[in-house]
């Protein structure tokens, strides 16, 4: 009997563009997460501030069902990162970082034209990429799983758009400084997209380059530090002229009203983000540190996570912690990142748990 092809259409069946017949689906894994010490997403393991669940719970009718109101919400994203005294930047609110980047691709970017990405790399770079009829230009990383400066350089020559994130996502490594700002430099005739959603954790920024580089933009979101994943609430920020054509395409109520109510409240308590970032960073110290004793490698991040390397037993290992509760994400679909576990990063109480879980699920996996 002949086998049909799950994507096989019958006669007659409209079909799809071929930038949309060339996407991999990106497969989410987020069902049975609750109640679990959740690693493998990178979200915040605490939740937001206080005040944002004290918001939500005075909603009122018309918080719900009048179409949203932006106002107070970029207002407040614009004094958390400087906008607010500029007359020459601009902002776009957006649904989490992942529709930032696909606004920037269909803005930008031709049918044919080339963009610039790390790899590996965060998924949706390639999969909006494709979706805008591009043509990836890879820039491998290395094999210490340092960020590759020098070939994404190369790689960016003639590309309408560059993508990099900072710090790195999969791998945690930081660009070095300066890096996105020369990189806007040297190719001023593309796009650089700095996606910074790690950035609280890494302590750095090209926020301060947008004025001298018209052609940076630089992506926040609010689901790792501020704690609101749930919400999708992100910031595509850049010189007013290129933010301008973003939010000419994008949706006018791209952001929910209650995401927006819980993104005011989470930014009036910016001390509950620093104290959470702090306890991030002594953690990842930590956690590294316990780690390498243990005899697993793990790489210098700059992130809220940490990538180590446990060899042929990385699956089953990830499966033994499951069952134990802990939630890590297998990362051995690339070549240069088999037998790696992704270990998110939160408190330190929630590093020790981790490492609790580890030590038996090490011994039930030892190789025979």
């Amino acid at each position: 009997m002949s086998r049909v092809r799950p994507d096989a259409r019958p006669p007659g069946a409209p079909g799809p563009t071929p930038q949309v017949e060339a996407l991999k689906p990106y497969s989410v894994p987020s069902a049975g997460r609750r109640n679990a010490l959740r690693l493998d997403f990178n979200e915040s393991t605490v939740g937001p501030s206080p005040r944002v669940l004290e918001r939500l719970r005075r909603l009122e009718v018309e918080d719900i069902s009048l179409y949203p109101d932006e106002t107070e919400a970029r207002a407040a994203v614009a004094r958390r990162f400087g906008l607010d005294r500029r007359t020459d930047l601009d902002l776009v609110l957006t649904s989490g970082v992942d529709e930032g980047i696909r606004l920037v691709c269909d803005c930008f970017v031709r049918a044919g034209e080339k963009v610039a990405l790390v790899d590996p790399g965060y998924a949706m770079y390639r999969f909006y990429a494709t979706l805008s009829g591009a043509t990836v230009v890879d820039a491998a990383c290395e094999e210490d799983l340092s960020f590759p400066a020098a070939a994404l350089r190369v790689a960016s020559a003639g590309c309408r758009l560059v993508i990099v994130g900072n710090p790195h996502n999969p791998t945690g490594a930081p660009a070095p400084p300066g890096f996105v700002e020369d990189l806007a430099a040297a190719f001023p005739e593309a796009i650089v997209l700095a996606d910074e959603a790690y950035a609280e954790f890494a302590g750095d920024s090209s926020i301060g380059a947008l004025g001298r580089r018209p052609n940076l933009i630089v992506a926040r979101t609010f689901s790792k530090a501020y704690g609101l994943a749930g919400m999708r609430a992100g910031v595509l920020l850049g010189g007013r002229e290129a933010i301008r054509w973003v939010a000419r395409m994008r949706s006018p109520y791209a952001v929910n009203s209650i995401a927006l109510l819980a993104l005011v409240a989470a930014l009036g308590d910016e001390a509950w983000m620093e104290r959470y970032v702090t306890e991030v960073r002594a953690a990842r110290d930590g956690l590294g540190a316990s780690l390498r004793a243990l005899g697993i490698a793990t790489y210098p991040s700059a992130a809220n996570f940490l990538v180590a390397r446990f060899g042929d037993r990385a699956p089953a290992l990830r499966e033994a912690l499951r069952r134990r509760g802990v939630l890590v994400r297998d990362r051995g679909d690339h070549p240069l990142l088999r037998g790696t576990l992704r270990i998110g990063v939160g408190t330190r109480a929630q590093a020790g748990a981790f490492l609790e879980a580890l030590v038996p699920a090490l011994a039930e996996e030892e190789p025979r």
